[in-house]
């Protein structure tokens, strides 16, 4: 009889199966779960490792819906400006990267939240004095817009009376000046200046974003961008070479980028990279961006702006040719990966998503981000089977969202914010998503929100009362069971993966994580606060709290 490479026990073991929710013992041998409960001790074997939970929980691995892993890894590599949230803190961070950095042509970096400046948008002043002699590029927190210094402006040729490009806004201030912040599609006349980071960055790059999720838990993703995208460079070869070489340790489901200045002739590159896509990465879906975000007025709605009453947002793609790009991508046999936030795109989605079924062919479509859904739109949401791919941790009032984002909806708009009960009970599946670098990728903080509809106590972002108190929409939190599935079964299941992971069940893939306090033993409010002593991807180590790396003996035997 073959022997268990490790037995799992001494504390609760959370499934997310519903045929056997909760057992107390978990056998794994050759990376595979081969027994639960009292069945485990009897593979018990002379090198078996025993882990003693000491009363701490064991759950799936966690996995994440829609992550943008090469952009986080670069951002952690660069000048990262996530971890604080305060114009000092920003001006700290740049001036000590760019002294660090006096060799570098460019210097670049993400993070920055645009509620920390007057107005809701930084200008190239600050960075004109911070770095007056090189150009600078800082991709915003959403990555949805970028802030450049005037060094950088007249590398792109952009004037004072450049035109907006299409899909894009240069910023300019009440005088016609432009101030350094581009919008959209409008960064891209910047970021297509700046030269691609050597494959050696890249891939640190991409393990750096690996081992950080790994460090909390995730092992498995949706790579919400996979090509040259959101100013990023291509990362489907080296999702391959990591994979080839035996340093991909997590699932990967690679979203393949649309280009929409393209036409449906890309279908048959998408249908290449799927056919070379091996092992634990596959590239089964395509991403299509159909509008912008609510805080810059390019979200696509059904009605104006508050306060801006010629202005509903960008259609980045028009419903007739979306709904035909659809039909074609999903004959192809891909799943549809739509970033939709306004209510007008979620509409415009829900229509493309009303494909014609047919036998053998079980889509996992899904729409992404969902800020806003019209009340009438929700059963037809459910109707198509689509599934519901939430960011959890904006559903908040924190800085960013009272002062950057509410001020533009009325008041109609603000009681269908982040509506993922309202999308629950009418049938819609849910699966959620961090967006990183967007938002924190750790998926205690994403549970703690989508069960309180408050801030952790430990996120930069929301130190205020207000964020971790004063909920929003309380009557649109999921409950925890809800929202653990949405991070284990609900994303797998997104991510296609959920025939090998996503739960702790005979013959699944051995991806596990240790939390140091069992989520459904603690008060709601302490949520945010659990940690993650162990990771396992397959049956392996790949993260251990104590030892920072790959654990050696966790019990004597």
């Amino acid at each position: 009889m073959t022997h268990a490479d490790w037995i799992f026990s001494g504390g609760p073991v959370h499934t997310m199966d519903p045929l056997q929710p909760h057992t107390e013992a978990v056998a794994v041998a050759n990376g595979r779960i081969v027994a639960l409960g009292a069945d485990a001790a009897g593979w018990r074997g002379p090198a078996t490792e025993l882990v003693d939970l000491t009363g701490k929980a064991l759950l799936p691995g966690f996995q994440d819906a829609h992550v943008h892993p090469l952009a986080g890894g670069l951002q952690m590599l660069g000048c990262d400006l996530s971890g604080v949230h305060s114009l000092a803190e920003y001006r700290a961070l740049i001036a000590d990267h760019a002294r660090a950095n006096p060799a570098a042509e460019w210097i670049q970096g993400a993070g920055w939240y645009g509620d920390v400046f007057d107005g809701g948008f930084p200008h190239r002043a600050l960075l004109d004095e911070l770095v007056p002699d090189r150009p600078v590029f800082l991709i915003s927190h959403d990555g949805h817009g970028a802030w450049v210094n005037s060094r950088a402006l007249e590398r792109a040729g952009i004037t004072d009376t450049t035109p907006h490009p299409d899909g894009g806004v240069i910023a300019r201030d009440g005088t016609g000046a432009a101030t350094g912040m581009l919008i959209e599609h409008a960064a891209d006349l910047v970021s297509a200046l700046i030269p691609d980071p050597d494959q050696k960055h890249i891939r640190r790059a991409l393990l750096t974003a690996q081992a950080y999720l790994h460090s909390l838990g995730v092992t498995a993703w949706q790579d919400a961008a996979v090509g040259q995208a959101l100013g990023m460079p291509d990362s489907f070869d080296h999702y391959l070479a990591l994979e080839s070489e035996g340093r991909l340790t997590a699932t990967v489901t690679g979203a393949l980028w649309w280009k929409r200045d393209y036409g449906l002739e890309q279908i048959e590159l998408f249908k290449e990279r799927r056919a070379t896509s091996r092992g634990r990465f596959r590239a089964t879906a395509v991403k299509i961006m159909v509008d912008g975000v609510c805080e810059n007025l390019t979200a696509a709605l059904t009605r104006s702006y508050n306060g801006h009453p010629h202005e509903t947002g960008m259609s980045l793609i028009q419903p007739d040719e979306l709904a035909r790009i659809t039909r074609a991508v999903d004959a192809e046999g891909f799943d549809l990966h739509l970033h939709a936030v306004g209510d007008r795109a979620v509409r415009d989605c829900v229509n493309a998503l009303d494909l014609p079924r047919r036998e053998g062919w079980d889509p996992r479509h899904q729409i992404a981000h969902l800020d806003l859904v019209d009340p009438a739109d929700v059963a037809r949401f459910a109707a198509t089977g689509a599934i519901a791919n939430i960011q959890p941790l904006w559903a908040r009032q924190d800085p960013v969202l009272v002062e950057t984002k509410l001020p533009y909806l009325d008041e109609a708009h603000q009681q269908v914010h982040f509506a993922f009960e309202t999308l629950r009970r009418a049938g819609v599946d849910l699966a959620i998503g961090s967006d990183w670098p967007v938002s924190s990728p750790d998926p205690l903080w994403g549970i703690h929100t989508a069960v309180n509809r408050t801030a952790p106590s430990a996120d930069p972002h929301a130190r205020d009362t207000r964020s971790q108190t004063d909920p929003l929409l309380p009557t649109e939190a999921i409950t925890l069971g809800a929202a653990l599935a949405a991070y284990t079964t609900g994303a797998a299941r997104a991510n296609r993966l959920d025939a090998e992971r996503g739960a702790i069940r005979l013959g699944m893939a051995a991806d596990l994580v240790v939390l140091d306090a069992d989520p459904l033993a603690v008060e709601a409010r302490e949520l945010g606060a659990i940690g993650v002593d162990f990771t396992f991807a397959g049956g392996q180590p790949v993260y251990s709290r104590a030892h920072n790396g790959a654990l050696p003996t966790l019990l004597a035997q």
